[in-house]
């Protein structure tokens, strides 16, 4: 794909030129979403500023198997550390983070999935009025183009069929849904042996209607419509701001990093300073609506605090004045924690293994280039869903319950909730990820090692990857500023394991992944599992727990950092304004006032375009 001209993207001169009523920060999922939805209105004029550069049309991210590669490259990865993290004997993890317009680059995997009704649900029960699942659903619907599978020329190979109903998909959205028509054999078999194991663990009936319980192949954001665009990534940048870029009220400067959101003495945001390119002269444009924080769940916080706004002692440590107390900024920082074992297949199983040698590596690649299929026009998706309630014993609901009433971080309410669900047979406590790939599971907290083939363990043979996630974490962290420089990274702490509920969950989801590997058609087609080496007993519950302590790994999905709430409890209200502040309002996942049993890439779209509505009900556009 051609980067083509786009008169929306500006030079640093011209962006200076304007005055703005909304001043986007971050081009990202959320902020192209929010400048294409308020750019609308042709009386209206909007600015975004993307701290990354805009990358259009980049091969890394346009295709979608590429984009493990994208991990550790700081070309489109802000390569974030956590701080040491005590459930991973001490080390700093890897956080990726995507740098560039358009969001995640293509880090956040392309998986379409969205949470259970029930978390939605959640959200509204904690105060936050208009954000249930019904609220959503119009939203999730609004931003989707969902390409059936009877309308396109080229049948997916949908495992065992994946069910799905149209009704809960939109067809008109700027963002492509499909389904993938290539996967590796043991996906039908993993998805297969699944289906043997209880209630609830076949393909759900349509995994996209707010149940999603059980084991299937979901959708992915590729677009598969004849033309150009077939076999490419669709992106806020392909979705948002392509087809709207000669709007001439739309204004995106790239590589512009902000130091902060100005102020005036009756806190109002009235403007955006920034640093451009390499530069460290400062620009400011003004502001006359609203300043859109929309940087995500590291970086939205970070500006808040460079701002003077968050808690008192946090800023002054910092060096920061503090101007508007709001001690909810950077707190409450949740991540779906993973934990991966991988398995040798038997001789004559495939897998992407395979594209490690350079002929098949470069008969594929001539595959993708001449017909946009194969493995370079696919991204993993399949996955699952259970329940902790329906792998545990009445006795051990009991526990984990009374364990996470009693302690934790979390505010008395979402404790509540979170233990609800976990004795709830219809709730989504444990995600599970097939990658279809041999992984390095050992290396977890190097996420560039960790994608890597460990070739020594397996010895020559082919292998893929079962991992288990936490949907519903108990764990809460932080990311807090520790310095005035805007280009410092932030203390990122997602207190990984730090309550002991969340260890529990990964366990019964070791062993329902043992269960699967051990059910036909799948225990066929596996040799061995290779990570950890079978000789590593995992049989007891306190060898089970070391193993998970020692190699937890991020699923890239953090969110909270600016969560909505009560005042008090939240740091932003069910309308996302900024408490103790007047004309910010923060739109992407660090808004989510608990996190969702799924990927978060399709809700942060649904915020978006749900925020959009928000603010033009406000400002009558």
């Amino acid at each position: 794909m051609a980067a083509p001209a786009l008169p929306a993207l500006v030079s640093l001169e011209a962006f200076l030129k304007n005055e703005y009523d909304f001043v986007v920060i971050g081009g990202g999922t959320a902020g192209l979403a929010m400048a294409a939805r308020l750019s609308e209105n042709p009386d209206v004029k909007v600015g975004v500023l993307e701290a990354g550069p805009a990358l259009i049309g980049d091969p890394m991210i346009m295709i979608p198997a590429m984009y493990v590669k994208s991990v550790g490259d700081a070309k489109y990865d802000w390569l974030h550390k956590t701080v040491p993290q005590s459930s991973a004997g001490g080390k700093s993890l890897d956080w990726p983070r995507g740098k560039c317009l358009g969001g995640s680059s293509a880090i956040n995997f392309l998986m379409y999935v969205r949470g259970q009704a029930s978390d939605y649900d959640d959200w509204a029960r904690l105060g936050n009025e208009g954000w249930a699942f019904k609220d959503l659903l119009p939203y999730f619907k609004k931003n989707e183009d969902f390409q059936d599978p009877k309308d396109l020329q080229k049948q997916p190979n949908m495992a065992l069929e994946t069910r799905y109903d149209a009704s809960f998909h939109g067809k008109l959205g700027p963002i492509s849904t499909s389904f993938g028509e290539y996967r590796i054999p043991p996906e039908r078999d993993w998805v297969a042996a699944c289906a043997t194991l209880g209630d609830n663990m076949g393909s759900p009936l349509n995994a996209w209607s707010g149940d999603h319980l059980g084991n299937y192949h979901s959708l992915s954001t590729i677009d598969r419509r004849p033309g150009e665009m077939n076999g490419t990534r669709s992106y806020s940048t392909t979705g948002y701001l392509l087809p709207n870029a000669q709007r001439p009220n739309l204004f995106v400067l790239t590589e512009a990093l902000v130091t902060r959101i100005i102020l005036s003495s009756d806190k109002v945001a009235t403007g955006v300073e920034f640093l451009h390119s390499d530069s460290d002269e400062k620009h400011s444009v003004t502001v006359k609506k609203e300043v859109i924080l929309s940087a995500g769940s590291i970086k939205s916080p970070q500006v808040l605090e460079l701002s003077g706004i968050g808690s008192p002692e946090v800023l002054s440590k910092a060096g920061v004045k503090c101007l508007v107390e709001n001690r909810r900024v950077g707190e409450h920082l949740q991540d779906h924690s993973a934990v991966a074992f991988g398995y040798e297949l038997i001789p004559g199983e495939t897998t992407l293994d395979a594209v490690q040698d350079p002929a098949t590596m470069q008969a594929v690649f001539g595959e993708y280039m001449a017909e946009k299929t194969g493995p370079f026009a696919s991204a993993g998706s399949t996955m699952g869903f259970a329940s902790f309630a329906g792998l545990s014993t009445p006795e051990e609901i009991k526990s984990i319950q009374d364990s996470i009433l009693s302690s934790g971080d979390l505010d008395e309410q979402s404790k509540a909730i979170i233990a609800e669900g976990l004795g709830s047979l219809k709730d989504g406590s444990i995600q599970f990820v097939l990658l279809p790939a041999s992984l390095d599971v050992e290396k977890t907290y190097s996420q560039t090692a960790f994608l890597q083939p460990p070739a020594s363990q397996l010895g020559g043979k082919q292998g893929l990857v079962l991992a288990a996630c936490v949907a519903r974490p108990a764990s809460v962290g932080s990311c807090h500023i520790t310095s005035a420089e805007p280009r410092a990274d932030p203390a990122i702490n997602p207190a990984y394991l730090t309550h002991q509920s969340d260890v529990e969950v990964l366990i019964k989801g070791y062993r329902l992944i043992s269960k699967m590997v051990s059910t036909s058609p799948l225990k066929e087609k596996i040799a061995k599992r290779y990570g950890p080496d079978e000789s590593l007993d995992l049989s007891t519950h306190e060898a089970a727990e070391k193993w998970i302590r020692n190699h937890v790994a991020t699923e890239y999905h953090p969110i909270g950092t600016v969560g909505m709430g009560k005042e008090g409890v939240g740091a932003v209200d069910s309308n996302l304004k900024v408490y103790g502040v007047k004309g910010i309002r923060v739109v992407d996942a660090s808004v989510f006032p608990l996190h969702i049993s799924g990927n978060t890439l399709a809700t942060v779209y649904a915020t978006a375009e749900k925020a959009a509505d928000l603010v033009k009900a406000e400002w009558a556009l």
